[in-house]
């Protein structure tokens, strides 16, 4: 079987075609429940999974006010000048080169239908022409139309129900020099953001490892173990849709309140203000919609974003009195994090978690984070 693996798997033959077949069958919706009706017309499919989509990107009325009132009190501390500057300085060649370099192969290519190979064997034709338009962009000026565009293809969840809406994953197809411009911009925020967001949070930044946060969950379940008497929950908490229903607007006061300057505020305004998709399902492409909430996922900036935003409410939970953390030693474990998956492990378990669910409704409000109680698990 490996020889045979080894002989054909990249040809055009039976082997590759038996595979894609198998995924093919694995991604194609034939039936679907909503409102307790089964649904098996594929138009009619293509039109509900339309109809959830475009509600759940709509972004719902806000006010400015109270999310101003809420970072002024809550948001995250103010970066040094040296951290603005890294963030802001004109984009260079090096950079653009860095990011075309980065982006791998093999991967579905935007609505423009131009690959990363394409960028990589032009790659001297184009660097120019890219450098102007990123700086052009990080002075203000708007960005090109084609990258507001987006094909969402739609992942299921494994071992969920396939006939479930909210069981499919949302995957943006973007246009690769929107990416190489969200590269540039990841890779600058990365060295900044390794400062301001907590060692609890594991995900997405040099140097974390989610085995850390495992490694601390099992000393702690050990350490409960031994002291019998000792009254605590753990709270696995799992957060509706967490990346589609960030509030574009909590999400920018937030980077303005860190200070992460004009130019870098300017290049999320031009890729976070108009953004319109379309849906791919069974292979056929819907009609286009608006998307107003929500970070890109498919987007290199997407989860770095997000966490930012997070650090917010995991903040309010280290610093509030009323939420007490399993006492080891002289230190308090309150929580640990990976990306949206956040484990809690507290003491007096009635008081705490009633705190900790008010906290989180409080956040949830300004910014668009709610809580899936269906998934949480204690």
């Amino acid at each position: 079987m490996k020889q045979r693996s080894f002989e054909s798997a990249n040809k055009c033959g039976k082997l590759l075609a038996w595979q894609l077949k198998k995924r093919q069958k694995l991604n194609f919706v034939t039936n679907l429940e909503v409102e307790g009706r089964s649904i098996q017309k594929p138009d009619e499919i293509r039109k509900c999974f339309q109809r959830y989509f475009k509600k759940l990107y709509t972004q719902g009325p806000q006010k400015e006010t109270e999310i101003d009132q809420f970072i002024k009190v809550n948001g995250l501390p103010k970066l040094s000048q040296e951290r603005t500057t890294i963030l802001n300085y004109r984009i260079t060649q090096q950079e653009i080169e860095g990011a075309i370099q980065n982006m791998q192969l093999g991967k579905s290519p935007g609505p423009d239908g131009l690959t990363s190979k394409y960028y990589k064997t032009l790659k001297d034709y184009l660097i120019q022409p890219l450098m102007e338009v990123c700086n052009q962009i990080m002075e203000g000026k708007k960005a090109p139309e084609t990258w507001k565009e987006a094909f969402i293809t739609l992942i299921p969840k494994l071992e969920t129900e396939k006939t479930q809406l909210k069981n499919y994953r949302p995957i943006s197809l973007l246009n690769v020099d929107y990416k190489i411009f969200a590269d540039i911009l990841a890779s600058r925020l990365k060295k900044v953001l390794n400062e301001v967001i907590h060692k609890d949070q594991a995900g997405f930044l040099p140097g974390r490892h989610m085995f850390d946060n495992t490694r601390n969950i099992i000393d702690i379940l050990e350490l409960l173990q031994t002291n019998i008497n000792t009254r605590a929950v753990l709270i696995f908490i799992d957060a509706e849709k967490a990346f589609d229903n960030i509030s574009w607007m909590f999400m920018k006061k937030n980077l303005e309140g860190m200070g992460v300057g004009r130019g870098f505020e300017n290049g999320i305004e031009a890729i976070y203000s108009e953004q319109k998709a379309k849906l791919i399902v069974n292979n056929v492409v819907t009609e286009e919609f608006k998307i107003e909430k929500g970070t890109r996922q498919g987007c290199p900036l997407s989860p770095l974003l997000f966490i930012s935003v997070l650090e917010v409410l995991l903040n309010m939970i280290r610093e509030d009195r009323l939420v007490q953390g399993i006492q080891v030693g002289v230190k308090q474990y309150k929580l640990k994090a990976f990306a949206d998956d956040l484990v809690l492990t507290l003491q007096e378990p009635e008081s705490s978690t009633k705190r900790v669910l008010e906290l989180i409704q409080e956040f949830g409000r300004v910014a668009g984070f709610k809580l899936n109680k269906q998934k949480t698990k204690v």
